[in-house]
């Protein structure tokens, strides 16, 4: 189950736990990189590793994050209407 806040459709949504593998790395990696400058961890762990106290805290929940809304895709034109590509 994701935990998460309901917002309206143009705000970004937050959320705890990633509703995918790619996004657990995601992020993870920031955390990761957040404790590697110094922030504390959000939980005792038994690593010493940023990048392993950072996946048990995102696994666990304790890393808030925005999922944002997608945008429209930007569909380059050329001048006689031909798209190359």
């Amino acid at each position: 189950m994701t935990a998460s806040k309901s917002t309206p459709e143009h705000q970004p949504e937050v959320r705890y736990i990633p509703d995918s593998k790619y996004r657990l790395i995601l992020v993870a990696a920031a955390r990761s990189k957040q404790i590697q400058k110094g922030r504390e961890p959000r939980l005792r762990s038994a690593s010493h590793k940023p990048t392993r106290i950072a996946l048990e805290e995102v696994s666990q929940g304790l890393v808030p994050f925005e999922v944002l809304p997608p945008r429209e895709p930007v569909i380059p034109h050329h001048e006689d209407g031909i798209i190359s590509g």
